[in-house]
């Protein structure tokens, strides 16, 4: 992958996309704070901090889930088409989008299934899945953000862009 200039001005639905990270980033901080305390604590609070979790991963998977659209829908055919066949750039983020939304799916399904019989160490085998997906989106993220919102404001055209953001409207 390029190293591009992460300081570059973006476009504005480029850094809508960017500005969306910021919600998320702060979600999963919530999230993974939680995360960090059902490993370290026992008994009854573990339950207590697993149900908050599991509150908190329902709703940010769905804001995940807008956001990943947009970029799937979006952003990421528009670069694929002017990267070409070779690059695996587009491929690459389309597969950490599908990793990091598996572990959150991974936590999701495995809380169901442990349902009300939950205990405490099924609660803290199954946030491990939850502390995946932070690690997985951070570096995400990070690529985003350093790498691949500048390569899209230097290889897409001002048509593109625009056409871009009406698609960030519709999606």
């Amino acid at each position: 992958m390029l190293i591009e200039d992460p300081n570059v001005k973006l476009s504005p639905p480029l850094q809508q996309l960017k500005d969306e990270h910021t919600s998320l980033r702060a979600n999963m901080d919530r999230f993974y704070e939680i995360a960090e305390e059902i490993e370290y604590e026992s008994g009854p609070e573990v339950l207590e901090l697993f149900s908050e979790l599991y509150k908190q991963i329902l709703a940010f998977n769905n804001e995940l889930a807008g956001h990943s659209k947009r970029e799937d829908e979006g952003l990421f055919p528009m670069m694929d088409r002017r990267l070409g066949d070779k690059d695996r750039t587009i491929e690459t983020m389309e597969y950490e989008h599908r990793k990091a939304e598996q572990h959150l799916l991974d936590f999701l399904d495995e809380a169901l299934q442990a349902g009300e019989s939950i205990d405490e160490f099924d609660a803290q085998t199954i946030t491990v899945y939850a502390v995946q997906a932070y690690a997985t989106l951070t570096q995400h993220f990070a690529k985003e953000e350093n790498m691949l919102f500048p390569l899209a404001q230097r290889i897409l055209s001002a048509e593109e862009k625009v056409k871009l953001g009406r698609l960030l409207r519709d999606l």
